[in-house]
């Protein structure tokens, strides 16, 4: 699914921590934008991504469900 977070075009998707799946974003493309870099990391070369957590999550979900 893709979303707009903080203007940034990412797909939700999920990623694996320590032996379990966590709710992720994967930006679709890099920016030079000063958010992208605080809230996205390099979880390997070139993979760029922001586990969220549960609250993070949920408030996806909360407005993706409003927005339906």
């Amino acid at each position: 699914m893709k979303i707009y977070y903080k203007g940034i075009l990412c797909n939700l998707a999920t990623y694996r921590v320590l032996g379990e799946d966590r709710p992720a974003l994967y930006p679709v493309t890099q920016s030079n934008d000063a958010i992208f870099y605080e809230e996205f990391d390099e979880v390997h070369y070139g993979l760029w991504a922001k586990v969220l957590t549960d609250e993070e999550y949920q408030e996806i979900v909360d407005t993706i469900t409003k927005n339906e």
